[in-house]
């Protein structure tokens, strides 16, 4: 039976070690990313493709056990694997995307392996994905892996996930294999980050090195759009609840006198742990009433040793372990238990119920678990979080006290307030907290990812196909029968060619005597929808019986009256103050851009720059763009890029909003009418979107991923207007 979908890692979600007679030992490995999946490997029947950890030839034995367990080994040199492993993804990606550039290695070396590797993993899965296979890729070891499936197999339903940060496009620039490692990501049809801020920072990445056009949580890229998604990862909460009121009726703790502040973390640079134990020092400094009271437990779990940077920050962990040991420790009392090893999970849950304040502060996170677990082990509701405000996490728990890990003061206070915290108010933040980590826990993870991404998939399965000869009859024929037809089509560039200058672009007279006409035949309703600006329609596109709706659904006026109105509240103040910040900016890149225009609008601003040189126009669009989409993110208004333009327009308006207006208000029924949207750019794309099921979309131009069908020109359009004007005269 062929899986229905295939995981791809790399690790496998076991351990194997060599017993004394030679043959090999199967564990489940630990660990968000394997807990996280096992439901969905289990209940899905699904194919689990990674690395064993283990160089020698995997035995007979060790063999059938990977494929009972549908596992499949992917074979790694030990060198190649070390340079992709340690070299690439550990010494080049991992530095870089949590922000630590001044770690990060640069090597060819390395940078071959990865892609090597990257070209092994691509070989193993297109060995064993069937037609139309749907392939989950997660993390940064194999960021290459969705572009090289994509390439040899174009049938296949790709997504991945990214459980590290996503750094700021002035962090990820530095890289300089940029260009590549943003076509890997490119390679999937669905990209799941765990906070917004990652999947922004992705978006603005794309912006700046590709040019590719893009929305708030899309990418469109040679034809195909990928959804870019937020998924934080929660933590097997019935598991350690379970697990956790279980210790506690069997085995009760048995407390420590005084106060007990934990830390749980792998022993890395990005943990902060030094500055964790700087902060400790401090609050005893700070409040000399707390020595032999409070104590700090600190289990390091070994990581990556063999890696210089790591050995580094061990030897500074315990140095300072040993001087705040030195400085405050007397007989009976030791401020800081310091423990360097891995412990069963049951032990884990027992110090997590032992811990007072539970201290999670690392200088960057992608999301971190052990926060989540720490909730999900307090039972007893008893208790206290402190966060690092560069957790992932930390978007979700607004109730734990939340502190910047590099300010040793601030968090050597917020243990004070921990400690000192009424047992009501933490009662309060711990159930609130629990609530929220059971709602989202690791299986409604996977299952809402996997839910997205094939919802994503059916929305943008169809690629437009040419309206030709037999789809326009069949059109003709579904108009013909129709009890209503509502006709909803843009202008520049899909009713008239695009021209160079927006001045130029003026309707022939036989544009406007076969709209007139069309809207004269009965129950034929035609709407004019453009980003063109009230005093341009009146002048040129008012015609009888003809709708308007301009500056992209911010204004709209019904045939047969005279007054505009908008749909969207634009509140003027925030107008005024925007239209001089933003015409100040496009002024300097007018005279920056030689050949470029503003074209000023009542709620948008236009710089176009069709009339200028081409690269460089379209490089300065894509970082303006860029630039500005970030500065206008806590306001009303966005950055669309258009067909070589860049507009400024209230977030709230778009011509899908126009759509729906008369919709709405001729009671449309999809049963008995038919609903026709046509339009040539990504601002039309909101029109296809309104009841996408029944909507004949026609895109102007080439195959959209947008609409259902594609003519090539304005001259088609009208041959097919004039066909509908014909066969609603019948």
């Amino acid at each position: 039976m062929s899986p229905s979908i295939i995981l791809v890692s790399n690790r496998l979600p076991i351990t194997v070690k060599p017993d004394e007679t030679g043959e090999f030992v199967v564990q489940q490995s630990t660990g968000g990313l394997v807990s996280g999946l096992t439901g969905l490997h289990e209940q899905a029947q699904s194919l689990w493709i990674g690395h064993l950890g283990i160089h020698d030839q995997p035995t007979p034995h060790l063999v059938q056990k990977l494929k009972d367990q549908r596992l499949v080994h992917v074979p790694i040199e030990e060198e190649a694997y070390q340079n992709y492993y340690n070299g690439y993804a550990n010494g080049t990606l991992w530095p870089l995307f949590h922000n630590f550039l001044a770690t990060m290695s640069i090597s060819d070396q390395y940078w071959k392996a990865y892609q090597e590797v990257n070209q092994q993993f691509a070989e193993v899965v297109l060995s064993q994905a069937k037609k139309d296979c749907e392939v989950w890729v997660h993390d940064y070891q194999l960021i290459l892996l969705p572009k090289l499936l994509r390439e040899q197999r174009p049938d296949l339903k790709i997504s991945y996930f990214h459980h590290i940060p996503f750094p700021s496009i002035e962090i990820f620039r530095t890289i300089p294999r940029r260009l590549e490692l943003i076509e890997g990501f490119l390679g999937a049809d669905y990209l799941g980050f765990h906070t917004f801020d990652y999947a922004n920072h992705f978006i603005q990445a794309v912006q700046r090195i590709t040019g590719s056009k893009t929305k708030v949580n899309e990418v469109y890229c040679k034809d195909r759009p990928i959804k870019v998604a937020t998924h934080p990862l929660g933590v097997d909460f019935k598991m350690i609840d379970q697990r956790s009121s279980y210790l506690m009726e069997h085995n009760p703790i048995q407390r420590k006198p005084g106060i007990t502040v934990l830390g749980i973390d792998r022993l890395d640079y990005t943990k902060g742990l030094p500055e964790r134990l700087k902060s400790f020092r401090e609050f005893l400094h700070m409040f000399p009433d707390q020595i032999g009271k409070v104590r700090l437990i600190q289990l390091c779990v070994p990581s990556r040793q063999d890696i210089d940077s790591y050995g580094e920050i061990r030897s500074e962990v315990e140095q300072l372990v040993g001087q705040i040991n030195g400085e405050f420790g007397s007989p009976g009392y030791t401020p800081i238990e310091y423990l360097f090893r891995s412990l069963p999970f049951d032990q884990v849950i027992e110090l997590y119920q032992s811990a007072d304040v539970m201290l999670v502060t690392p200088l960057r996170d992608g999301l971190n678990l052990v926060c989540k677990e720490y909730i999900a082990a307090r039972h007893d509701l008893d208790g206290c979080l402190i966060l690092s405000e560069f957790a992932g996490a930390a978007a979700e728990m607004g109730e734990a006290i939340q502190v910047n890990p590099y300010d040793v003061k601030a968090v050597a206070c917020a243990i004070e307030e921990a400690i000192r915290m009424p047992k009501d108010e933490k009662t309060r933040r711990m159930k609130a907290l629990r609530k929220r980590v059971a709602l989202y826990d690791n299986a409604t993870w996977a299952q809402d990812f996997v839910a997205k991404w094939r919802q994503h998939h059916e929305e943008s399965m169809f690629q437009s196909i040419p309206m030709d000869r037999p789809h326009q009859k069949a059109l003709l024929s579904k108009i013909d029968s129709a009890n209503r037809v509502f006709l909803f089509v843009d202008y520049d560039g899909t009713l008239t060619p695009i021209v160079s200058h927006p001045d130029l672009a003026i309707p022939g007279r036989n544009v406007q005597a076969l709209l007139e006409s069309l809207a004269a035949k009965v129950n034929t309703h035609v709407t004019i929808v453009t980003g063109r600006p009230k005093a341009f329609c009146e002048r040129y596109l008012s015609i009888e019986g003809v709708n308007m709706v301009c500056e992209h659904g911010a204004f709209i006026k019904p045939s047969g009256t005279d007054e505009w109105h908008s749909p969207v509240l634009v509140p003027e103040e925030e107008v005024t103050h925007f239209r001089t910040d933003i015409l100040n900016i496009f002024d300097r890149t007018v005279q920056l851009v030689p050949g470029s225009h503003v074209e000023k609008k009542e709620t948008c601003i236009v710089w176009h720059y069709r009339e200028a040189e081409q690269d460089f126009a379209s490089q300065q669009a894509h970082e303006l763009g860029a630039t500005l989409q970030q500065s206008l993110a806590k306001t009303p208004f966005s950055v669309y890029h258009g067909k070589k333009s860049l507009e400024i327009r209230f977030a709230h308006s778009h011509k899908g909003y126009g759509v729906e207006y008369f919709l709405e208000q001729n009671l449309f029924d999809p049963e008995s009418d038919v609903l026709v949207t046509i339009g040539d750019d990504v601002t039309d794309e909101d029109m296809h979107r309104v009841y996408l099921k029944d909507n004949v979309s026609i895109h102007i131009g080439k195959a959209n991923a947008y609409s259902k069908y594609y003519l090539p020109g304005p001259r088609e359009l009208q041959d097919l207007l004039r066909q509908i004007e014909s066969t609603r005269s019948r």
